[in-house]
């Protein structure tokens, strides 16, 4: 497994992980997500993490500076299960209500995802420090995910 190349630019660190990502038996059918779209690396004051448009991804080439290879992997991973997924598609409704808390049901989905997927291919993948996870959202999806959040902020359905 490799280790954080910090000699590499930032895209080019990113443009190496889609290719493990691609190569990788365990993650060889993301291929397909991860050819889709443009990447872009952005300073911070445009983009302080990553995000999708739901084809696009933009990273924030201060938050990827932190990051060891496998954290990025993940963060790639994550970004591009949101594309995957259609979330911005399929979650309009619940973005129209609370965009905040639509995007961060659909991370809570998606990072047990990344998590169980980097055990299994023994910690290729990591998640990022940070980023949403919390097992009691297991087995729910995105809406679910939604209405416990806002229940917990008392804001009820």
């Amino acid at each position: 497994m490799l280790t954080t190349s910090k000699s590499l630019t930032a895209e080019q660190r990113i443009e190496r992980c889609h290719i493990e990502l691609m190569k990788h038996p365990h993650f060889v059918a993301y291929s397909g997500v991860l050819m889709v779209g443009s990447v872009k690396v952005k300073d911070a004051s445009e983009c302080a993490t990553a995000y999708t448009n739901g084809r696009d991804v933009v990273y924030g080439r201060q938050f990827l500076e932190q990051l060891s290879d496998s954290d990025l992997r993940g963060l790639i991973l994550h970004e591009n299960k949101h594309k995957m997924y259609r979330h911005l598609a399929t979650w309009k409704h619940l973005h129209k209500l609370d965009a905040n808390k639509a995007n961060k049901a659909c991370d809570y989905v998606i990072n047990i995802e990344v998590v169980d997927e980097g055990k299994k291919a023994d910690g290729f993948v990591t998640l990022p420090e940070g980023g949403l996870h919390d097992e009691q959202y297991r087995n729910l999806n995105a809406q679910e995910v939604f209405h416990k959040l806002k229940d917990e902020d008392g804001q009820g359905q």
